[in-house]
Formats: structure tokens, C-alpha cells, sequence
């Protein structure tokens, strides 16, 4: 029994380590500053967006996985932002680091959440952004340029967001 106890104990610090660090920028491809790479993802509902769609337009691209803790802790802030946000307005892109479709929705379905999101097979879109630690959140303005990055060191809120999205807007 205590060598099932001890593989358990290995087996949660190996998933928490696989969404956090010690260092924010650790992993990042890109900084604020940087102009949002080239990439087309399919969303949920059949739809394709690229990034020359989200040009003339603030915009909200989040990396997660169902399986990441911090993910799981900030989904439900991002579930508000979907719900109180014009995505006309304010595309809200949700990108899967490596999970499927069928993952992501029975997750999606437990906790009631009504957000359009990529699944993706493999890491290639996220790689674009960076190499490790999830949730990442990048909000850019009207050009394409980031203005706001966030990963699990501090998770933002709904509100935080918001306020994001207004200053980038300027």
C-alpha cells in the first residue's frame, strides 16, 4: 500500500509540473511587445479563424488543457469574460495544448461552459506562442501586437481582463 501511496504522490507533482514554473517568462516564444504569429485554428463549431481575422480588433487567445489544475481554475474566469464580453467586438480564442475533441467536451459538459474552443492533436499553434507552462493568455490590440501576457504565476480575473481589453484598445 505505501508503494501506491508514493506513485500517487510522483504521479500529481508530475501533472503539476507540467503547467507550472518558477519563472513567468519561462517557455515564452513571445513577449509583450511581439506581434501575434501567423496561425489558423478550426474551432469547435466548424469555423476556421486565423490570425489576420482577429486584425481591427482587441483579442483574447487562451492555451489551456482540462487536465492542468491552474487551467481548471481559470476556466471558469474566462467562462465570465465569454459571457459578459461582444465577441464581434472581442474575439475570444480558446486554444487546446495537445487534447482532443471528445476530452474537451466531456470536461466542457460537467462544468457548464458554453465557450467555442480548438482542439488540437498535437502542440504546433501552442509552440508558436511558447514551449511550456499553461494556462497562457495573451490579449493584443487592433494590430495584432501583445499587450498583455498571463501564465499560471498570477491567474487574472474576469475584471482584470476586461480592464486589459480597455487599455489595449487606446
Amino acid at each position: 500500500m505505501r508503494k501506491c501511496k508514493c506513485c500517487f504522490a510522483c504521479f500529481l507533482m508530475s501533472l503539476c509540473m507540467a503547467c507550472m514554473g518558477t519563472d513567468p517568462d519561462e517557455g515564452a516564444n513571445l513577449q509583450v511587445g511581439d506581434a501575434l504569429p501567423s496561425f489558423v485554428v478550426t474551432m469547435s463549431d466548424g469555423t476556421s479563424v486565423a490570425t489576420s481575422d482577429l486584425m481591427g480588433h482587441p483579442s483574447v487567445i487562451v492555451f489551456f488543457s482540462t487536465s492542468c489544475p491552474d487551467c481548471q481554475k481559470e476556466l471558469p474566469e474566462i467562462q465570465r469574460l465569454w459571457d459578459a464580453t461582444d465577441r464581434a467586438e472581442v474575439p475570444i480564442l480558446l486554444i487546446a495544448r495537445a487534447q482532443e475533441k471528445a476530452d474537451i467536451e466531456r470536461y466542457w459538459q460537467a462544468e457548464g461552459f458554453s465557450m467555442n474552443y480548438s482542439p488540437q492533436s498535437d502542440r504546433s499553434v501552442y509552440h508558436l506562442f511558447a514551449t511550456s507552462r499553461i494556462p497562457r493568455i495573451y490579449i493584443s490590440d487592433r494590430k495584432g501586437i501583445i499587450r498583455y501576457i498571463h501564465t499560471d504565476e498570477v491567474l487574472p480575473t474576469c475584471e482584470t481582463m476586461q480592464e486589459e481589453i480597455r487599455n489595449s484598445d487606446k
